[in-house]
């Protein structure tokens, strides 16, 4: 099988280059210059002139509090949203398979327990409306596609709450994080594993939610990574989110059912406990 990847240099697109090559799959991985996907030309091209089973869209315009500023918001809803209907387009003319992904910020977050697939969706913010979008852009389009919407992603090779908090514990004596923000950590290891097994058990096509097993706060989350970093000399303190500013509003609660995507593998994804520690001890030291 042949795989083309877009945003294989960022945090989600380096891992899953890592696991198609280990894999054995014949791996695309084109530059800005090679593929533009926010132009119809350049996809098309692109389509023409390479051969392909599955494309896997890791890019994305993903500064949230960037989003809100107006001057913005065009290059993001282009990114987001137009190109993905464009990608869309060709891999249903070209009957090839396309995977991408979403967020947990196309949902309100005022849900009492898990969002499901076919919740209704009510972006708080300019970033979550911009994913939305894509949503209904790939749709619409209605390649075989798997549409993957995750959350609080971390991993290598980007910024991400792990790196920031285990930096900032080493740093500060005290470290206020919030508690009334709730959501299911991602490690872009097993969110990559989670696509190619879609793809290799040619997997009911549509939307997945998917997450590491379990739930916390941020705050919770802050703690796992003191835990396992063993930084004990910064005491990490309970805030709310009214405490911290900033331009796009959050959702209060970013849980997923992951029972979809449980069901389709055959297997859960592991404790996001799990999770952190590899990527601490393994990828961070």
């Amino acid at each position: 099988m042949k795989i083309a990847l877009i945003g294989s240099t960022g945090m989600l697109g380096s891992k899953t280059a890592e696991l198609c090559q280990k894999a054995g799959y014949e791996l695309l991985k084109p530059t800005h210059a090679e593929l533009d996907i926010t132009r119809s030309e350049s996809v098309e091209k692109f389509f023409q002139e390479n051969a392909f089973d599955v494309l896997i869209n890791c890019s994305g315009y993903t500064k949230v509090d960037d989003c809100e500023k107006e001057e913005n918001k065009p290059t993001a809803f282009a990114v987001n949203g137009m190109a993905v209907g464009i990608l869309a387009r060709c891999c249903k003319k070209t009957g090839r398979t396309l995977v991408h992904f979403s967020t947990d910020y196309v949902f309100n977050g005022q849900k009492q327990g898990y969002y499901q697939e076919n919740d209704p969706t009510d972006p708080l913010n300019a970033y979550g409306q911009t994913k939305l979008d894509g949503e209904n852009r790939l749709r619409q389009e209605a390649p075989f596609y798997y549409l993957i919407r995750t959350s609080w992603v971390f991993g290598p090779n980007g910024p991400n709450f792990v790196k920031t908090i285990a930096g900032l514990l080493k740093t500060k004596p005290q470290l206020p994080v919030v508690t009334d923000q709730v959501g299911g950590p991602t490690y872009t290891g097993d969110l990559a594993g989670f696509v190619l097994e879609l793809i290799q058990l040619k997997a009911e096509p549509g939307t997945y939610h998917f997450a590491n097993s379990g739930d916390t706060s941020w705050n919770g989350f802050a703690k796992e990574i003191q835990k396992v970093t063993g930084a004990v000399s910064c005491e990490i303190l309970d805030a709310t989110s009214a405490q911290f500013v900033r331009p796009a509003k959050r959702p209060a609660n970013s849980c997923f059912d992951l029972s979809k995507a449980t069901k389709a593998v055959g297997h859960a994804p592991r404790p996001w406990q799990e999770a952190v520690k590899d990527y601490i001890e393994k990828e961070m030291a």
